[in-house]
């Protein structure tokens, strides 16, 4: 594909002039500063030709504006004048130019440096290319050993294997629900897949038993989510310590009386009182060794009863205004 050359410049002898020297390039020209600002963005061309003294929009006023508008920002530009003395130059070069060329040109001089920064251009975009593929490539990856991990807990207690997916998912909307950035919501869909990582140290006998616990039973199965913090806290990568903060504060209760630190209110974070709503809608709704499944007005019913004591009072109405689509979100294909 042959380069793009954007020319900025009010007089049209000097616009027929670099037209001609650089024959071999697709050329755009502008006789005004917003004109080929336009043409910028229209264009996108590989490199800019722009000229200092102009009427109305001077080069240095149109340089400003490209380097604050995040698509055009990287596009290298080459400044072109008549004046004379450094000054000049360096004014060009602390507002972002990437070269300067003095009028009248020198025909081999402009033609070799609009191609090596065009090269330069292009080499950069491409290698910036290569790195988002590859940090793509390795976030999916992450993702992917996340899941794994977390799935080894929830193979081991014999829960249908969508759980984790469920959970994660409902998390995140209920995340955006709350207006948390896309980003961090993100951030709290990934991190609540390990919620009960801990329980691969729970006895099977515990995890699997259709009864009711005995009171040594009981105690044995709480221990899982401080095992699940113990497990991620030393990470150094930032979801994991996320989640080994899910992980210890997803059966936190608002009013105090959750376990394993009987945290209250603000003292469990935002994520962990996000995931303990999501994680009980999930589980009431689904059907498990030691229960059947409860109905969705049985589960809009507990919850208008736990809102405040149990749960977060402001997450809970969030959950119960829009109760229906989350109970159908939760029965659609989770794949994405």
């Amino acid at each position: 594909m042959t380069s793009k050359v954007l020319i900025i410049d009010d007089t049209p002898e000097y616009i027929d002039m670099i037209d001609d020297i650089l024959d071999d390039l697709d050329i755009f020209a502008a006789k005004d500063g917003l004109r080929g600002l336009e043409l910028a963005s229209k264009v996108m061309p590989h490199l800019i030709l722009l000229d200092i003294n102009m009427p109305d929009m001077n080069g240095y006023d149109v340089c400003r504006k490209l380097k604050n508008d995040n698509s055009l920002k990287k596009i290298p530009i080459i400044f072109l004048s008549a004046n004379e003395g450094c000054d000049f130059e360096e004014i060009g070069f602390n507002l972002g130019a990437v070269d300067y060329v003095s009028k009248p040109f020198n025909s081999p001089v402009l033609k070799a440096r609009v191609n090596t920064h065009i090269n330069l251009y292009k080499l950069q975009t491409d290698l910036e290319k290569e790195v988002q593929k590859a940090t793509s490539e390795i976030n999916d990856l992450n993702n992917e050993m996340t899941y794994l991990a977390a799935s080894i807990a929830e193979m081991k207690s014999k829960e249908t294997g969508n759980h984790l997916k469920r959970v994660s998912n409902l998390s995140f909307m209920l995340a955006r629900s709350l207006n948390i950035q896309i980003s961090e919501a993100q951030k709290i869909k990934m991190a609540s897949i390990l919620h009960d990582i801990g329980k691969v140290a729970i006895p099977d006998y515990i995890l699997n038993k259709i009864g009711k616990f005995e009171p040594q039973e009981w105690e044995i199965m709480k221990t899982h989510a401080q095992i699940g913090y113990e497990m991620l806290k030393e990470s150094h990568f930032a979801l994991m310590q996320l989640g080994a903060k899910i992980a210890h504060e997803h059966h936190e209760k608002y009013d105090g009386t959750g376990y394993p630190q009987g945290l209250a209110k603000d003292e469990i974070s935002l994520a962990g009182r996000i995931v303990a709503v999501i994680d009980v809608f999930d589980s009431l709704l689904d059907k498990r060794v030691y229960k059947e499944a409860w109905s969705s007005k049985d589960v809009r019913e507990y919850f208008i009863k736990m809102r405040g004591t149990h749960f977060d009072p402001k997450i809970c109405d969030v959950l119960l205004e829009n109760f229906d689509a989350y109970v159908s979100l939760r029965e659609s294909d989770f794949d994405a």
